[in-house]
């Protein structure tokens, strides 16, 4: 199983990012954060390659440094699947999937790639896949940093926000844990070959600019994400204290 599936890989890293800046070279105990995403992705038994496609030259020279290949990029992207999809298109390759893999994702593992690889593969009215965790304490819920997901009966991703989904209502908001189940979104995609390059045509919308999520170009312009549930515990660097709680987590 798996010699027949023709899957790629990307990375996309930017150096400055609004609430971190240079988080991706950050340590994380003996590390810097993109290290320990790319060494977890290198784990995948379906990726036939792995990629770094990234605009600075300090991230270029570390990559080169740990022996991870790098594609240079130029710097006007709006998102990290616009970053991909210009060194994918570049690079001449062809794939069956193209996974897009977050930078800030330090505890991502190979299985849980592979497992997005088969999800998609099976779920034939899908366009993409996508990670998710069930999110286990109430300070995520109402974190701007992690971002919710609800799904269908499916498994379909119905929508992506910052903001606590669902809204429990009539109850403490202390209680909405023990009420309902909540999932956070993991930075993690695979597309279909073919998604990509309609997604590459498709300007960012309207829901995609409020929220800051580029999932939601994909959902505004009708393409079905199916969501694979991972029960690994996963901490993505978005802010100072989600690096202290990944330090903490290997610890």
């Amino acid at each position: 199983m798996g010699n027949d599936i023709n899957a790629i890989g990307f990375i996309p890293a930017r150096l400055e990012s609004t609430r971190l800046p240079r988080k991706l070279l950050a340590d994380l105990c003996g590390k810097p954060v993109l290290q320990r995403t790319w060494e977890g992705a290198k784990n995948s038994k379906f990726l036939k390659d792995i990629i770094i496609a990234t605009d600075s030259n300090e991230i270029a020279e570390f990559c080169e440094k740990i022996g991870a290949k790098v594609y240079r990029t130029p710097s006007s992207f709006q998102s990290g699947t616009d970053r991909i999809i210009w060194a994918y298109k570049n690079l001449s390759t062809k794939s069956d999937f193209v996974v897009n893999i977050q930078g800030d994702e330090p505890f991502i593992d190979g299985k849980d790639i592979d497992r997005l690889i088969i999800g998609l593969r099976e779920q034939s009215n899908a366009c993409v896949s996508t990670l998710i965790s069930k999110i286990e304490n109430q300070e995520e819920i109402f974190s701007t940093s992690v971002v919710k997901v609800v799904c269908d009966i499916d498994g379909f991703a119905l929508y992506f926000s910052r903001s606590p989904i669902p809204f429990i209502r009539d109850t403490y908001k202390e209680e909405w844990i023990s009420r309902h189940s909540f999932y956070k979104h993991i930075g993690i995609y695979c597309f279909r070959s073919s998604a990509l390059e309609v997604f590459s045509k498709l300007p960012p919308s309207k829901l995609e600019l409020a929220e800051k999520l580029e999932q939601l170009r994909l959902i505004e312009n009708g393409m079905k994400i199916f969501c694979v549930e991972t029960n690994r515990k996963m901490v993505s660097i978005d802010t100072s204290e989600e690096l202290l709680k990944a330090k903490q987590l290997i610890a």
